[in-house]
């Protein structure tokens, strides 16, 4: 239009992109604030003046799906590069010099040009509410449906523990997972902006306004109707439904922690205790236990609920105790294999009353995988552990090599304790004392007391080996 006083100087190739709006925009990193089809009005001050800076934003501006930039003739931007032009021929990303027009007027003209479109995104809007208010018959109904509504594929990851929280119609491979979650990609919750891609820059990675860190990834099809005005209407409407489900899991989570550690102490009695497991999800009539390390805790507990694996997890003697039904095993085992976790798995089981047997089966597996290996290990697979087998046979190693500590007055506890932690930290003296709060003098006292009261040396293989025997065994009394 010769009203607009514009002309194309790199990026022919993309002529025919549609402009759904133009806005001015002068801070860095403009891919961040401006959406799909839209124009960027720059007088330059955004543009980097080093060559592999402008190299870098054409191919962010092009990654974000910018219908093109327009820069103000006002002598204010950088010289622009050659190679900054050829990247945009290259990408087909339409660059534009603007003069002696306003931003205002053009802003006028594209507004004008799409009134039509206008009336679209008020319609699609219309769906878009309507969609998130229709019952869901399964977990993946509700991302279909908005995807359906824009034409495009949808899910919505938790970034820490990289589960798919809303599964829909794209499904992130094993790896893009594992990236975004190694990524913890943006630490500020409560925003909205893209912030990266995916697939050569078909999937669009958006920060959504969640209580926990949560990424919306968005893959455009041909003929897509998303636009940074409806994007943030379908990301605020993500934003809630992950809000809703991330809360409705984890207090489910924390429901089975109270079963587990019931079940575990055979403090309840076995009916109500399977009357609960059931409504919880757990499959009675085929239980196993898996354990793992206690710091996982928090990551298995939320991995396993974001994916839908029905569990009762809780920290007890020292390992994260997980009861599931057998026919979830190889989702757990998934999850497990994306966290590198080590586990012992314990065999399969029918009365929840079994509980605790089933849980030193699984320390027993658990036990026979040395340590810094990340290996998940079947009890009936397991040829060799030094771990007791039975809660008996472990009340007895314990007594036999740590029984002199305990004394009667409870007095020995910071013995026991010294002699877990040292042996814990692999015999390091200043990370033991680190661990325990207490002067290296302190700890060499400790040490000789614990030499003098069983009879034993820690500086002695043979005496060594008892003593990591019944630290083992100490947590399965």
């Amino acid at each position: 239009m010769d009203a607009a006083s514009t002309h194309l100087i790199a990026g022919q190739g993309g002529e025919d992109r549609r402009v759904l709006w133009a806005h001015s925009c002068e801070l860095p990193d403009p891919h961040r604030w401006l959406g799909p089809n839209e124009l960027l009005m720059t007088v330059g001050l955004c543009i980097p003046a080093d060559e592999a800076g402008q190299i870098e934003l054409v191919q962010r501006l092009a990654q974000a799906g910018l219908a093109g930039m327009t820069i103000g003739d006002d002598q204010m931007a950088p010289k622009l590069s050659p190679a900054m032009l050829g990247e945009a021929n290259q990408l087909d990303f339409p660059i534009m010099i603007t003069r002696g027009v306003p931003f205002a007027s053009i802003g006028r003209i594209v507004a004008a040009a799409n009134s039509n479109s206008q009336t679209q995104q008020i319609l699609t809007l219309s769906r878009l509410y309507q969609a998130v208010l229709e019952p869901q018959q399964k977990r993946e109904d509700f991302m279909l449906k908005l995807g359906r509504v824009f034409h495009v594929d949808l899910s919505a990851l938790d970034v820490s523990t990289g589960a798919t929280l809303l599964p829909g119609g794209f499904h992130p491979t094993h790896q893009e997972a594992k990236d975004l979650e190694l990524a913890q990609q943006a630490p500020t919750l409560g925003r909205h902006r893209r912030i990266g891609s995916l697939r050569g820059g078909r999937v669009s990675i958006w920060q959504i306004a969640t209580r926990r860190q949560t990424v919306l990834l968005v893959d455009e099809r041909q003929g897509s109707m998303l636009d940074s005005f409806t994007l943030v209407h379908l990301s605020r409407a993500v934003a809630v439904e992950a809000d809703r489900r991330a809360g409705a899991v984890l207090a489910s989570a924390a429901r089975g922690s109270q079963i587990l550690t019931d079940a575990y102490n055979g403090d309840v009695n076995v009916s109500r205790l399977e009357q609960d497991a059931a409504e919880l999800g757990l499959q009675i009539e085929g239980l196993v236990v898996i354990v793992t390390p206690p710091e996982t805790a928090t990551l298995l507990t939320e991995s396993l609920s974001f994916a839908s694996i029905p569990h009762a997890s809780a920290v007890r003697k020292g390992y994260l105790i997980t009861l599931i039904s057998a026919s979830d095993l190889e989702a757990a085992r998934s999850v497990l294999t994306f966290h590198e976790t080590r586990a012992g798995i314990s065999p399969v089981f029918a009365q929840i009353g079994e509980v605790r047997e089933a849980a030193l089966q699984a320390q027993w597996a658990y036990e026979s995988v040395g340590n810094g290996h990340q290996e998940i290990i079947n009890y009936e697979d397991a040829t060799f552990s030094i771990s007791p087998r039975t809660e008996s046979e472990a009340t007895e190693v314990v007594e036999r090599v740590l029984g002199p500590l305990r004394g009667g007055t409870g007095a020995g506890a910071p013995l026991i304790e010294t002699l877990c932690v040292y042996l814990d930290e692999d015999r390091n003296w200043m990370a033991t004392a680190n661990a325990l709060g207490i002067h290296r003098q302190t700890l060499a006292y400790r040490l000789t007391r614990i030499e003098q009261l069983t009879g034993r040396s820690v500086k002695s293989t043979r005496d060594l080996a008892e003593f990591w025997v019944a630290r083992i065994a100490l947590k399965q009394e």
